[in-house]
């Protein structure tokens, strides 16, 4: 966030003219509001406690239910600086708001939309808000309409609360009210990099790394030879691991899902290329948009590389 000029002229230019400036933007230039993987089982596993944690930043979820786990450090990474900004007013919702009701009421489209982004509530939240992040909210909040800034600013892809509450841990009575309570342990740095880059940029080695579901992107971001591509990437990334390190290296929607034109889905082609014995599957409750399938055969699963 050390752009903070270029960040508020991007983000208003994005609430101000959807349509004039849409085909300046992608998906990737907006916010999501709200995790869209199923977070409760497929970093269930993984044992974090006092480790550095490094992960697609997005929606932002990931960083409490990272939390949960109590690592040492999270590292939060993206392409699109905003989110860096978005997981800020997180935290600092958290501190402000006394229940995980109150926090999915300012946050929440579905099923929460007459208080979304409420002024009042940003008050409280901006208290707990510093530096450039705090800037950035305010001139937002000032300039516009909440509306505006919920609409424009942030993708539509939300699940409904059934959905949602199938996917997370932290939006629990429960998980929230500790988290609230340990807020001050939550460790957390934002990185406004490519993946592309991210091995190069980390200052030290880590013990984990979540791509997410970035991989169903890969075909855009390595056009040719994506397979081999994604692996040579994965290979970088894992010098930076330590040793018994893990790197979540994909996270598949349906995995058996073989008509999906990717070539990430054609089990053929990519076991070819991830043949080692590093790396293996995790298979677990297939979610159709978020909501378990419990009567399916089929799964999502994560392609996990471990050191």
């Amino acid at each position: 966030m050390a752009n903070l000029e270029e960040d508020l002229i991007f983000a208003s230019k994005l609430i101000e003219d959807k349509e004039k400036c849409g085909e300046y933007f992608t998906i990737f230039n907006r916010l999501w509001p709200f995790a869209t993987v199923n977070m409760k089982e497929y970093l269930e596993p993984y044992n974090l406690e006092g480790k550095t944690c490094v992960t697609l930043q997005g929606s932002s979820d990931h960083i409490f239910e990272l939390a949960l786990k109590n690592p040492k450090e999270i590292i939060g990474f993206d392409i699109n600086p905003l989110t860096g900004y978005y997981g800020n007013l997180k935290i600092a919702a958290l501190k402000a708001l006394k229940t995980q009701e109150e926090y999915l009421t300012f946050f929440r489209n579905k099923g929460y939309s007459n208080k979304l982004f409420n002024k009042e509530t940003f008050k409280e939240i901006s208290k707990y808000l510093e530096g450039n992040a705090k800037i950035f909210w305010e001139e937002l909040f000032q300039t516009y309409s909440s509306w505006q800034i919920r609409e424009n600013l942030f993708s539509k892809d939300e699940g409904n609360w059934s959905e949602i509450k199938g996917a997370l841990n932290y939006i629990t009575p429960e998980n929230y009210a500790y988290l609230k309570n340990n807020v001050q342990n939550i460790n957390f740095t934002f990185m406004n990099t490519d993946v592309k880059e991210l091995a190069s940029r980390l200052p030290y080695n880590v013990d984990f790394i979540t791509l997410s579901n970035l991989i169903i992107y890969a075909q855009g971001l390595f056009p040719e030879n994506t397979l081999e591509n994604w692996h040579r990437l994965i290979e970088l990334l894992a010098l930076r691991l330590n040793k018994d390190g893990h790197i979540i290296a994909g996270y598949f929607y349906e995995i058996e899902n073989e008509d999906d034109y990717r070539d990430m889905y054609n089990k053929k082609l990519r076991d070819k290329i991830f043949n080692s014995s590093s790396y293996s599957y995790h298979l677990f409750t297939k979610m159709d948009d978020l909501a378990r399938q419990k009567t399916s055969s089929n799964h999502d699963a994560t392609l996990v590389y471990t050191k």
